[in-house]
């Protein structure tokens, strides 16, 4: 119960960071400031991948592999999806920046994956997700490449 209240608080903070900058009318411009926004990065790019990102691919891909069988299922695919395509917006959001040209590219990518899979999954839509998660791990290759842990490749799923 604790991590599912956990979870749900960051994914909440996630989705009303990402909701600021929309408001901002900013979602393809320059990395959001703290001075321009009062939006202010709280965790760091490894602290979002441990709360939010890796929990909701882990999810997503989980959800591919084996698709709901209820309505439950799905809205929870669906949800996780959600987080997942948010969390990327929240890596370009302040001092999560690491460049203006490739990692804007590349986070840009995983949201419109992880969007690509929320809209599978609220269709219910097994292939579709699948397809999607396949978006979401070259998003994930394409950015891990050049800036995580000096191109180390990806781990298998936890």
């Amino acid at each position: 119960m604790r991590r599912s209240l956990t979870f749900n608080l960051a994914v909440a903070i996630a989705i009303a960071l990402a909701g600021a900058a929309f408001a901002q009318g900013r979602p393809e411009g320059p990395p959001l400031r703290p001075s321009a926004t009062g939006v202010r990065a709280v965790a760091n790019v490894r602290q979002l991948h441990d709360a939010l990102i890796s929990p909701a691919s882990d999810a997503v891909f989980g959800a591919a592999s084996e698709p709901p069988q209820d309505a439950k299922g799905w809205t929870a695919a669906q949800n996780q999806a959600l987080a997942l395509a948010e969390s990327g917006n929240l890596l370009m959001v302040g001092s999560r920046v690491r460049d203006n040209g490739n990692w804007m590219k590349m986070s840009r990518a995983l949201v419109d994956a992880a969007a690509r899979a929320a809209t599978a999954a609220e269709k219910k839509d097994a292939k579709g997700l699948e397809a999607a998660t396949d978006a979401i791990t070259v998003a994930c290759m394409e950015c891990h490449r050049p800036y995580r842990d000096s191109g180390r490749q990806m781990g298998a799923p936890r």
